[in-house]
């Protein structure tokens, strides 16, 4: 006889109706990921692990090779607890450093490899890393960042030795050198006595990813083994994972995000999966990586725009069997249109879903892979996790105090999703008021505010509708958080009065930034002053005791003097619909100098 429905789903947990005992309540184990790593590869130690551009490994060579950079890193003297900052693209030797640094024990934060100087050096501050770890980067850079840091060692890999996974290359390493080439690490691993590596606990930290908040500005997400393994569980428990088919995955995403790395990169490898790596993902090498012909794909709205406009006719994509959306929803009427792209590339089988989750659930809150897809839902909430949806005006800024007094939501009811399981992160770094605000307890167990608001049906479907931060994803997978870009722009150039800043459909970055600009009075609606604000963003500057500079490709793309800026009726909130719709009417003109006449 069916349990009958109280009608709120943290009573009755309808994505686990289906469920065994064991994945209702799994057991999440306390040891390490690289231990739980070399356990769940035993039978497939001989097959491929990675596809990394013309890198190829297998489990074994990956299991052997972090173990050896493990050693050169000890000698360096890498302990326990350090954290070590990675800034390196979506290739081999960013996923082996983390191997390499979880069986010691230390812990990896991966950064933008496009960040500027002044952001690398407030990471390398923010977390006193004794070890940086970048990509193709001059002396002379090098020499700077070393002189202005209190880093120990900064090690390089160099663009043309990315496809090479010998670290033994020729170099008489002098220890009072910090600067180092990542491919001679292995005469320091021989310094190293080797030694049977004993398995960390799962309470211990393992990793810092980013997310964002309501502003863009990002924060610092510390998760512990134990919160990537129970994350791990919980998707694999709802997906079933073990009767998926195909054998190889395609990470379309930046390690550095959480969507990236553990759900796209470490889930592929956990469940047995060769995991194709893009680490040069653009408009220029997606085809490149298609004929690597990929059975499962991770990636996003803009990956998927991708994909739709650079597959040529007549390309055959019969072998890929899902495209696992994430970072961003994936609406109804543009997974339409992708299903019928791979039906004119002899696939009319393939399964195009939403995931949904934050870098504080490890990036993973509801699936859609091994459940029937439900089209504008972000899939199923995880069995084994609970969840819980309250008001959605419950200010996000201040603790929630009582837990156990929140009115919760009803099936079909819109509010803000919380979600409770051993995958809720540790802490902000740093920021201990903000983990407050973010976390909170009722009936005994701790509650995540995720910011995404949406509703939850009788079958335990998420469908999303709202978040509280505005983003896009650009086509090479970098994020562009439109609050933060106006924020730093406003602070940057001083005559400027108000601000506001929208995505628009772009076709070659499937989308770009437009600033809306009111000026102070007497600063001239002009192309001088165009060109003064675009200069401002050179430098860096200094908000709320914090050195921050735009990257690149966060830069608006145009700008638009106007007089005043549309208001959310009865409220002094930016109406940004009313600009987005008004930037898309203005797409086809060049450059407007104004929206009213001034």
């Amino acid at each position: 006889m069916k349990k009958e429905l109280t009608g709120y789903p943290s009573i009755d947990l309808p994505q686990s109706r289906e469920a065994t005992f064991m994945e209702r309540n799994p057991i999440i184990p306390s040891i390490d990921i690289t231990t739980i790593f070399k356990l769940l590869s035993l039978k497939n130690r001989n097959l491929p692990a990675v596809d990394s551009d013309a890198l190829k490994a297998s489990y074994q060579e990956l299991i052997d090779d972090a173990h050896n950079l493990s050693l050169a890193f000890r000698e360096l003297g890498v302990k326990k607890k350090d954290i070590v900052t990675i800034s390196l693209p979506s290739n081999y030797q960013a996923l082996l450093c983390f191997f390499a640094l979880n069986e010691i024990g230390a812990i990896t934060t991966y950064i933008d490899n496009y960040a500027s100087e002044v952001e690398v050096l407030s990471y390398l501050s923010k977390y006193q890393s004794p070890i940086l770890i970048n990509f193709d980067k001059s002396k002379e850079y090098n020499e700077k960042l070393k002189s202005k840091s209190n880093v120990r060692y900064i090690i390089t890999l160099n663009e043309k030795l990315a496809n090479s996974k010998d670290i033994y290359y020729d170099y008489n390493l002098n220890k009072s050198d910090y600067a180092i080439d990542f491919h001679t690490l292995g005469s320091l691993a021989n310094f190293q006595k080797d030694k049977f590596h004993l398995p960390n606990k799962g309470s211990d930290d393992a990793l810092i990813l980013y997310t964002s908040g309501s502003t863009g500005e990002p924060k610092a997400v510390v998760l512990t083994n134990k919160n990537i393994l129970a994350a791990e569980m919980y998707a694999g428990n709802t997906s079933h994972t073990e009767n998926i088919t195909g054998t190889k995955t395609m990470v379309c995403v930046p390690l550095r995000y959480p969507y990236g790395f553990v759900t796209s990169l470490l889930t592929s490898l956990l469940w047995g999966k060769l995991a194709i790596l893009t680490p040069r993902w653009d408009i220029d090498t997606v085809i490149y990586y298609f004929k690597k012909e990929p059975n499962i794909i991770f990636g996003s709205p803009a990956v998927l725009s991708m994909v739709t406009k650079c597959i040529p006719e007549g390309m055959d994509l019969s072998q890929i069997s899902h495209f696992i959306s994430g970072g961003d929803f994936l609406t109804i009427s543009h997974a339409n249109q992708a299903y019928a792209f791979f039906k004119e590339h002899n696939n009319s089988t393939i399964e195009i879903g939403n995931g949904c989750g934050n870098a504080e659930t490890v990036s993973i809150g509801s699936t859609p892979v091994g459940v029937p897809l439900k089209q504008a839902t972000a899939g199923k909430i995880l069995v084994g996790t609970t969840p819980l949806v309250i008001d959605k005006d419950i200010p996000d800024d201040l603790p929630i105090l009582n837990g156990d007094e929140l009115e919760e939501k009803k099936y079909n009811e819109i509010g803000e999703l919380c979600l409770a399981g051993e995958f809720v992160f540790k802490k902000y770094f740093g920021e201990p008021e903000k983990t407050e605000c973010a976390k909170f307890k009722r009936n005994g167990k701790t509650f995540f505010r995720t910011g995404t608001l949406g509703f939850i049906d009788e079958e335990g479907y998420f469908t999303p509708t709202n978040r509280k931060s505005r983003f896009f994803i650009r086509s090479t997978g970098h994020k562009v958080y439109l609050d933060n870009v106006q924020r730093i722009i406003g602070a940057s150039y001083k005559g400027i009065a108000d601000i506001a800043c929208v995505k628009v459909p772009d076709s070659n970055e499937l989308y770009i930034t437009k600033a809306y600009v009111v000026l102070k009075k007497g600063v001239l609606p002009n192309e001088d002053t165009i060109r003064s604000i675009y200069d401002s963003l050179l430098n860096p500057i200094v908000i709320d005791g914090k050195l921050v500079q735009l990257k690149e490709y966060e830069i608006p793309k145009s700008i638009e003097f106007v007089t005043e800026l549309p208001r959310v009726y009865g409220s002094e909130k930016i109406d940004y619909k009313v600009l987005e719709e008004e930037a898309l009417q203005e797409l086809n003109k060049a450059k407007t100098l104004t929206r009213k006449k001034i």
